[in-house]
């Protein structure tokens, strides 16, 4: 479908195991990280991560990075003893710089659809 073509519901109804396996496949994307020269591998949230970290105020950023960086593995036992964690989260912190957290939080929810999911059409 073009972004002209308006979806009808025989459309809907035709397209209804697609809609539904991509539910079921979480969505990937590689971000390249200036402060570590490197590329992470971030995995798209589920909606209650989204709406855990949207009530949280000061840490909600920190927790969906912890939650959606799949590559490295952040929750690994040999990073988290490595870095001296003594609150696993806090690695987080000890591997990115402070302005790249929101950063990385912010393509997160890209992934699941907020901020750029739905654009409006023009007549």
């Amino acid at each position: 479908m073009d972004k002209k073509t308006k979806l009808t519901l025989a459309e809907l109804l035709k397209r209804k195991e697609q809609i539904i396996a991509a539910k079921k496949t979480k969505k990937t994307q590689n971000l390249y990280v200036n402060s570590l020269g490197a590329i992470i591998t971030i995995e798209e949230p589920e909606a209650s991560l989204c709406r855990d970290v949207s009530d949280m105020e000061a840490e909600g950023d920190k927790y969906m990075c912890y939650e959606c960086i799949k590559e490295p593995d952040l929750k690994s036992k040999e990073v988290q003893d490595a870095f001296g964690c003594a609150v696993p989260m806090d690695i987080v912190e000890m591997i990115f710089a402070p302005g790249e957290i929101p950063q990385i939080a912010v393509e997160c929810m890209k992934l699941a659809g907020y901020m750029d999911g739905v654009k409006q059409v023009k007549n």
